[in-house]
């Protein structure tokens, strides 16, 4: 690579512009002090990249740009441009021949570099000189201040001029970089790394927190699919049942009302039957003080007239004497007396007669009404016993699955191993007493059907049947059934329609996840009261759905109509209510049995009463007509003696005053005993009353107990269902967020209540288990591992890029140690020939100071000319270290020859005998060298190839013209002169 053109224009002096041609060989730049011919120097360097404004001989870059002078003014801009011919490609450059521009205008700072006037980096520039060997720190450019350092340096300082030699000032350039850049490395890494250890302080706990959290959240939605669906089969079941308790407890109410009205009842009817016995009690002591006080008076007057009658009887019979007409008349006294008697003892007898035959007939009444109470005892007690045998009959039905299809019951006698099994249709739906024959009749062998979770059960269950031998049976998947339904315009005109019920589906109960089961089977069936109304029904919607009467009658989808007396129904629709609503009356008829034989017992005593009664009145009457003949037959003998004696009428006798006294007295006994009768009765059928009423009263008290018992326990469990319905829309509200309607859309049971129950419990103490949760460390764990991933990532590139730093490092290391020893060895036997030449003899070298550190080592020059024995550089004289200097360059670059080499009055300190020694050699290493010398020695300028004057005609202004030789005396000459 050739230097073919410089050109200048606003660099330092160089205010108009200059342009220097080259051909090759050495070119000779000449001119006074203070002409400006370094200033090539300068800008060569300039436009090569170099930074430093003291390197350039001022205090800042815009130094370089033309100041002014007195008589031209300052530039804005300087502008230098090197053009090359790349013909041998010593350069990447892709042209035979490039140009390198570098610019800088004042005010703005930056510098501007092109190749080929196409803008690029100063890195671009820095890399063509290094890689062509004419950067601004290699041999390209030599200084007598660079002659000076060889010859003064130091060993480790001189060591810069054989790594230029050796062409490793790229590779320490890059070295530079490269431990640059591993520094920055090692810092980033140490950063990195620092931050990585306090990630993996912070991850580990955020690890388990994040996992934790994972689990809760997992937990969580495994709660949620389940609780949700919990809760609103629970708001469902509480609200229907809250419903059923309200409906209960209002007749539960008013039962209770009623009873206690009875109570009331019963107890007013014993007050008032306690008074009346008190009443009746005291009343009935009077009548027999009453009595008491008549029998004593009857006994007195009974004493005197029984003294009378028994004079009458002596005078009568002849024991006392008396004349005729005395003894007539006391005949005819006790005739009176006796007529009296058979007329009081008469009416007594008929009297007495007739409360016989009425307490007779209440005694008939009474066996009547016994019988009929024995009858009515035979029928509820028959009724009981028929109960509690159909209870046995169902209780034994159910229990050995009577009339079950053998597969069906193969299946459920077997249903534990099924996981999914349901139960029957027949026991997953509900039916009222009053549905029963109506589904029964829809339903018939479906009621049989086994409802399962999905059509893989049914799968593994058919399967066990055929294994088995277990019959056939038919399964119901409850996820592959479709629900069905009615119309809506159908509905609507059914609701208007007489006779209409509702849908099938509706009247029955289940719990929520069987509804589509429910709507299934039973979705598009109509229930109507009765055949008419049916075929009405079915005529308005042209036969498309299957009616059904409540007794069981049939229109089927077509209309075909099946009907009659159904059967008795063998399947297990409504068992379980049967059972329950038998059960709920057998203690009522119990009841009616007992109430019924205490009212015959009640009736029995009461008849023996009566009966005693009757016994008591019986025996008085025959005392009475005992008497009533006895005084008739009297009265006969008396009239016969009484009518031999006179013939005078006997009706005209009066009867004494004291026999007119007995029988008023006798009369009023025998009303008196009526009454204390009459009390008697009267006491004991309010006794008879009043034990009935009490034990009524009892009865009516503990059904009031046992209703307020069933009342508070309806309370109870009325709000324990208030309590739950509560906390479970409180749980759905507060906790899930959601409504009844958005829950019931999204959720629904999959799973058993009493396994969905314990799966909640059992997730909730799980949870609870998990302690405190932090959400947020799920996000934080997940930012900060991707951080820590990311930092790991960088820290793995960097270690890389370290080792491959690092690497890089010791094979540049190695080139250079290479290079370096290949250089000093290919110098060293140019510099003893060289050195020879240039002192007429001796021998010189160079060497490693430490040859074990060859990246370090500083190196070290042996010199000794011929007749000498100094070996110490620094002992020589000025030229002689000068010459010394300059004959170590020439080796170089005999031994690594530069395309291009600028010479700055590097020879300034040599004789003149040397200086033509010097230009000499310059001719011996043209051939490979280009130089370009800055000169004003005699010696040099008469062995250039070419010269160049530099001038300043217009002061502090350069301008360069071709110099002849003659000429350039004449330029020595006045330098000579100026100095």
């Amino acid at each position: 690579m050739k230097l073919i053109k410089i050109q200048a224009h606003g660099f330092k002096s160089f205010a108009e512009p200059i342009q220097l041609s080259f051909d090759g060989g050495v070119a000779g730049i000449i001119g006074p002090n203070g002409s400006g011919k370094s200033n090539i120097n300068d800008a060569i360097k300039w436009v090569l990249g170099e930074q430093s404004s003291k390197s350039l001989r001022g205090d800042n870059m815009e130094d370089v740009i033309f100041a002014g002078s007195k008589n031209v003014k300052e530039m804005n801009k300087a502008s230098v441009t090197l053009t090359f011919d790349n013909s041998n490609n010593a350069s990447s450059v892709p042209h035979k021949v490039f140009t390198i521009t570098r610019e800088l205008e004042r005010g703005k700072g930056s510098n501007i570099y092109y190749i080929n006037d196409e803008i690029v980096r100063y890195k671009d520039i820095k890399d063509i000189a290094l890689e062509s060997g004419i950067s601004k720190s290699s041999l390209a450019i030599i200084s007598q201040g660079t002659v000076s350092d060889i010859a003064e340096a130091s060993p480790e300082d001189r060591r810069g001029i054989f790594e230029e030699a050796a062409g490793v000032s790229k590779y320490k350039s890059r070295k530079k970089e490269a431990l640059r850049k591993l520094e920055k490395t090692n810092e980033s890494l140490e950063k990195i790394q620092t931050v990585i250890l306090e990630l993996e302080k912070q991850l580990k706990p955020l690890k388990n927190q994040a996992e934790k959290a994972r689990i809760y959240l997992q937990k969580s939605k495994e709660l949620k699919d389940v609780e949700v669906g919990l809760i609103i089969h629970n708001l469902d079941f509480y609200s229907t049942k809250l419903k059923e308790f309200e409906i209960e407890l209002e007749g539960v109410v008013e039962t209770k009302e009623n009873l206690e009205q009875q109570v009331r009842k019963c107890e007013n009817i014993i007050e008032q039957n306690s008074g009346d016995r008190l009443k009746f009690e005291k009343e009935l002591h009077f009548l027999v003080q009453d009595l008491d006080n008549l029998n004593e008076k009857l006994r007195n007057l009974e004493l005197i007239s029984a003294n009378e009658n028994q004079r009458r009887e002596l005078i009568i019979s002849g024991q006392i004497k008396v004349n005729p007409e005395e003894k007539m008349k006391v005949i005819k006294e006790q005739l009176q007396i006796i007529k009296s008697r058979i007329n009081f003892y008469t009416k007594q007898t008929e009297e007495l007669s007739q409360i016989v035959s009425d307490k007779k007939n209440e005694v008939q009444e009474l066996e009547k009404t016994i019988s009929t109470k024995r009858i009515e005892q035979n029928k509820i007690s028959n009724k009981l016993n028929e109960t509690k045998v159909k209870i046995n009959i169902l209780l034994e039905h159910k229990k050995n699955k009577t009339n079950m299809f053998k597969g069906t019951k193969t299946i459920v006698e077997h249903k534990n191993i099924f996981k999914g099994y349901h139960g029957l249709v027949s026991e997953v739906l509900k039916v009222d007493q009053e549905y029963i024959p109506a589904i029964d009749a829809v339903l018939n062998n479906a009621l049989q059907h086994i409802v399962v979770e999905d059509a893989q059960i049914a799968v593994t269950a058919v399967n066990f049947l055929k294994k088995n031998d277990g019959g056939r049976a038919t399964f119901i998947p409850l996820k592959s059934i479709k629900p069905k339904s009615i119309k809506d315009e159908h509905f609507l005109a059914l609701n208007m329609k007489k006779g209409f019920i509702d849908v099938a589906s509706n009247l029955v109960k289940y719990e929520p996840k069987f509804e589509v089961l429910s709507k299934f089977l039973l979705g598009n069936i109509l229930v109507v009261s009765d055949i008419e109304s049916a075929k009405d029904i079915a005529a308005i919607l042209d036969n498309k759905y299957m009616i059904v009467t409540l007794e069981g009658d049939l229109i089927r989808t077509g209309g075909v109509i099946t009907g009659g007396v159904q059967q008795a129904s063998t399947n297990l629709i409504g068992l379980d209510e049967q059972i329950a609503k038998l059960e709920e009356i057998v203690p009522i008829i119990s009841k009616e049995v007992e109430n019924t034989s205490n009212q015959i017992t009640n009736l029995e005593h009461k008849k023996y009463e009566l009966t005693n009664v009757v016994s008591e009145f019986s025996v008085e009457a025959a005392k009475v007509y005992e008497k009533l003949s006895n005084d008739q037959k009297s009265f006969d003998s008396l009239t016969a003696e009484y009518q031999t004696i006179s013939a005078k009428d006997l009706g005209e006798s009066s009867s004494s005053a004291l026999d007119q006294q007995i029988n008023e007295i006798q009369a009023k006994k025998v009303i008196l005993q009526a009454q204390i009768r009459a009390k008697k009765e009267s006491i004991l059928s309010l006794n008879t009353d009043f034990s009935k009423v009490t034990l009524e009263k009892n009865d009516l008290e503990k059904s009031l107990r046992i209703l307020n018992d069933s009342f508070s326990k309806k309370i109870t469990e009325k709000n324990k269902a208030e309590f739950y319905l509560d906390t479970n829309q409180k749980r759905l509200s507060e906790f899930y967020n959601m409504t009844y309607e958005m829950a019931k859309d999204n959720f629904s049971l999959s799973i058993d209540i009493t396994e969905a129950e314990e799966f909640v419990g059992r997730i909730k103490e799980e949870i609870k288990d998990l302690g405190n949760i932090n959400i947020d460390s799920i996000k934080s764990y997940e930012e900060i591992s991707e951080r820590y991933d990311g930092l790991k990532a960088t820290e793995s590139e960097i270690v890389d890029a370290k080792d491959k730093i690092e690497s890089a490092i010791k094979e540049m290391d190695k080139i250079i140690i290479t290079k370096l020893r290949d250089t000093l060895s290919a110098i060293n036997e140019e510099f003893n020939n060289v050195f020879q030449s240039m002192f007429g003899g001796g021998e010189a070298r160079v060497e490693f100071v430490d040859p074990s550190d060859i990246l370090e080592s500083g190196i070290d020059i042996k010199a000794q000319p011929p007749g000498k024995s100094i070996k110490n550089l620094k002992l020589f004289s000025g030229g002689e270290k000068s010459l010394i200097a300059i004959s170590l360059l020439f080796a170089i670059l005999k031994s690594k020859p530069l395309p291009l080499c600028i010479l700055d009055e590097v020879e300034a300190a040599l004789d003149d005998a040397n200086v033509v020694r010097y230009a000499e050699y310059l001719q011996k290493l043209k051939t490979k060298t280009q130089f370009l010398v800055i000169t004003h020695r005699h010696g040099t300028m008469s062995r250039v190839d070419h010269l160049f004057g530099a001038t300043m005609q217009t002061r502090g202004v350069t301008s360069f013209f071709s110099v002849e030789l003659a000429r350039a005396k004449e330029l020595i000459k006045d330098t000579k002169i100026e100095s």
